[in-house]
């Protein structure tokens, strides 16, 4: 009797789930390949932590070496540092719970409180510079924003236009190559963006008693003490570090996917300003695996702009680029 192959004994259904699974698998190599092809990389940041904008300032030391893992041992442009690698979080008890739950509900109110909670959505301009595979350019983004879920992106650079956004169920990329369809995993970049820009999704959650959090402990980051909480977000944990003196977010610690993979990602945030009588960081400097990434300034804040919920579906087509002039 011949050798029946393993796959022919599934029954039916079973073949047609795995030939599925396998499409869309496929699919998903093919949107990855079509945001290396379009010039994204590492530096497009699904999570939009990038919009996350900041002063730029030209002369910022890396992160200290208790807070970023070693560099990976692919070349990286930039500034660099050393470093140890990260602990483990111990395991949460009902006191590191309720002390997480202090110190981010102090930050909160420190940020604005019950206002926060009638902020229904922000609009972000902001400007700086960031690493792409051409080097270090000048980027112009704007960062829409509808809590809870919805998120927009538009960045200019001098060799294109992106945009990039969630409707709260799929995310999406138009460059110049088209409008390109995120994976699944890319929803906690985008949980997390929404969340980490200044804050605010953060803080509303932590109000609205949403978070789960533990109390990790005082630790030193560039010369100075802070109070380092765990954020259990959608992807992975966040490690959030908060200034005592002023009770805000200062920085964090987390792992983001990219089109090249997961790398460790730092993230510090000062220059506080009030907005609407809330508090917003207008300095950001991002790093990856030990690298600097980006270092922007926020230009304005609009809030509760009130967005049409259709400009965060995603587009048709991408939008034709305008004839040149002769």
């Amino acid at each position: 009797m011949p050798a029946v192959h393993p796959f022919r004994m599934l029954n039916g259904s079973k073949i047609l789930r795995a030939g599925k699974a396998g499409r869309r698998r496929e699919a998903e190599v093919k949107a990855m390949k079509m945001i290396r092809n379009a010039g994204l990389y590492a530096w497009l940041v699904l999570g939009a932590t990038l919009p996350m904008a900041a002063q730029l300032q030209p002369h910022v030391s890396p992160p200290s070496p208790g807070m970023t893992p070693p560099p990976s041992t692919q070349q990286q442009s930039g500034q660099q540092t050393d470093a140890k690698p990260e602990a483990q979080a111990p395991a949460a008890t009902p006191e590191s719970i309720e002390k997480a739950k202090a110190v981010v509900l102090a930050a909160a109110h420190a940020a604005g409180g019950d206002t926060l909670k009638s902020v229904k959505s922000v609009e972000i301009a902001s400007s700086g510079q960031a690493d792409t595979p051409g080097g270090m350019m000048d980027i112009s983004l704007k960062l829409t924003i509808m809590y809870p879920n919805m998120l927009r992106s538009d960045a200019h650079l001098p060799i294109a236009d992106i945009s990039q956004g969630s409707d709260g169920s799929a995310g999406w990329v138009v460059a110049p190559q088209g409008v390109i369809d995120l994976p699944a995993e890319y929803k906690g970049e985008i949980d997390r963006g929404i969340a980490l820009a200044g804050a605010w999704g953060l803080y509303k959650d932590a109000l609205a008693g949403q978070l789960s959090i533990q109390y990790i402990g005082e630790e030193e980051l560039d010369g100075k003490k802070l109070t380092a909480v765990q954020w259990n977000a959608t992807n992975n944990p966040v490690k959030l570090y908060f200034d005592p003196a002023t009770h805000l977010v200062a920085a964090a610690h987390f792992k983001s996917i990219t089109p090249q993979g997961v790398v460790q990602t730092d993230q510090r945030w000062s220059d506080y300003r009030t907005v609407n009588g809330m508090q917003y960081p207008y300095h950001s400097v991002i790093y990856r695996d030990g690298s600097k990434f980006s270092e922007t300034t926020v230009d304005s804040v609009k809030v509760n702009i009130n967005p049409d919920p259709k400009m965060f579906a995603k587009p048709a087509s991408a939008p034709q680029a305008p004839p040149s002039s002769q």
